[in-house]
């Protein structure tokens, strides 16, 4: 049993590397000319979603540049549990899509949460549009992160004409009110 996860695990690997060599010259570009950022302004914080579920932050990235003048920015929000390996493993393993994420059209930001509670993890992204935040869940990013998770434990939603920063700053704010 032991065995085929390896084989399961390195197959997933060799996967998101051909894939990864694939879109390298995008990544790339966007790294060095400073597009991509890793700020550590609210990693550790605490969030309180409106479901009154708490989540630490674990880390963000963000690009930038190329930013359309559009007021319609849509935050999405998914949770879910992973299936297999210990919670631990799965926070560190959590930063494999980010090189995706990164190439995906109309992607601007991404907070990884989780609750060590329930040992559930959210990810929270800003999109350029509703309409761009709606394509997600068909991407191949998605994809790998649900077959990943338990059944029946992915659940998401679209918050319209949301920009992250200011989502996120309520957020904090929740907590510091008691919610």
């Amino acid at each position: 049993m032991m065995k085929s996860k390896k084989h399961i695990f390195l197959s997933i690997l060799v996967l998101l590397l051909m894939i990864f060599i694939i879109s390298a010259h995008k990544l790339i570009f966007n790294i060095f000319s400073g597009r991509v950022h890793c700020p550590e302004e609210y990693a550790g914080s605490t969030l309180i979603m409106e479901d009154s579920t708490k989540f630490t932050i674990l880390r963000r990235v963000q690009v930038t540049g190329n930013n359309t003048d559009t007021n319609e920015y849509a935050v999405f929000i998914v949770r879910f549990k992973f299936k297999n390996l210990e919670f631990e493993t799965n926070k560190r393993l959590s930063i494999i899509p980010a090189p995706f994420l990164i190439n995906m059209k109309g992607f601007r930001e991404k907070i990884w949460t989780f609750n060590e509670d329930t040992d559930f993890f959210q990810g929270i992204y800003q999109w350029e549009s509703k309409e761009l935040a709606e394509t997600y869940p068909e991407s191949f990013v998605f994809n790998l992160m649900t077959k990943r998770a338990a059944p029946g434990t992915v659940s998401y939603r679209i918050i319209e004409n949301t920009e992250l920063e200011k989502y996120i700053r309520e957020l904090l704010t929740n907590l510091d009110k008691g919610s």
